[in-house]
């Protein structure tokens, strides 16, 4: 079977395993805390911008949980053969919702906020799919680095701690000044994926494919179903000329790699002699530690 991807121009993308053979693929409750003394600065300081994406956190776990509800309050009901429940009352309505998110965020980063979370309004009042979530990301404890400035546009990247100290995780955070109001989170926070070239798992899986295939293994996991000793079978030599970025999600970047191979004469893999491009579907696996998830070759024709 093979798995096509609409990449590029009359091409194909067959997805490896060892024999390659293609494959498929295979909270927070309590009252709302005011923060407008916090964001009424016009000077978006490292401290400000933790504090804002922290706030930001903290209206996810506290909206996704329903809100604050008090005794006898929590009230559900059937929508379309699913469990729905209505917000507590303190963000029940569409303007109180939006006077609390806008603490926090952007008016437009609002409306999102609430069309990502599928909050619809039934009989008047503001209600959502029941389900909780949790989070340990300890945002209040990130630290900061300014990637890209502009008068009134500001990129950070925040690395916040998770659980265990030595456990970390990277977020691109993207902040908006707003007229006669401050700054704001202008875009839902999501996972820092621009990867550098040394530590890109498809760089170091060609640069150690022949000499060191441990280590190219390394760069590999368990659902990518993809073996370094079967695939280097045959190989007399390997150059990468270039990775280029596709596309990418809130969690994987998706990559074409164009490289060289010289072949054996008794070579029975998937490449040619010459010129080959591959696919690859990389996913954080920890703080600066990215790896391959799904492979596959594309065949141009």
């Amino acid at each position: 079977m093979k798995t096509t991807k609409v990449l590029l121009a009359l091409a194909t993308i067959t997805l490896l395993h060892t024999s390659f053979i293609p494959i498929t693929e295979a909270a927070t409750t309590g009252n709302i805390k005011s923060n407008q003394t916090v964001i009424q600065k016009d000077q978006l300081t490292d401290k400000l911008a933790v504090d804002l994406a922290a706030k930001y956190q903290e209206a996810y776990l506290f909206v996704s949980s329903g809100g604050g509800y008090k005794d006898r309050e929590y009230d559900t009901f059937l929508y379309n053969d699913l469990a729905y429940r209505y917000l507590s009352n303190n963000i029940n309505t569409k303007a109180k919702l939006m006077k609390y998110l806008t603490e926090a965020m952007t008016s437009q980063a609002a409306e999102q906020f609430i069309k990502d979370l599928e909050i619809l309004e039934y009989k008047g009042k503001l209600a959502q799919k029941e389900a909780d979530i949790g989070s340990l990301e300890e945002w209040k404890k990130a630290t900061s680095e300014v990637i890209k400035k502009d008068k009134d546009k500001v990129q950070y990247r925040l690395t916040v701690p998770i659980g265990e100290p030595s456990e970390k995780i990277m977020y691109s955070v993207e902040y908006q000044l707003v007229e006669s109001i401050g700054w704001r989170v202008s875009k839902r926070p999501v996972v820092d994926l621009d990867i550098p070239d040394k530590i890109n798992p498809v760089h170091i899986l060609f640069t150690k494919l022949l000499t060191s295939p441990q280590v190219a293994q390394k760069q590999l996991l368990p659902t990518s179903y993809f073996e370094v000793n079967e695939f280097k079978k045959g190989l007399k030599k390997v150059d990468l000329s270039k990775i280029k970025e596709i596309d990418r999600g809130s969690h994987h970047v998706e990559y074409i790699a164009t490289i060289f191979v010289e072949l054996e004469k008794d070579y029975k893999g998937p490449l040619v002699s010459g010129e080959n491009k591959m696919y690859f579907i990389v996913q954080p696996n920890g703080y600066m530690d990215f790896k391959i998830h799904q492979v596959g070759q594309i065949e141009m024709y």
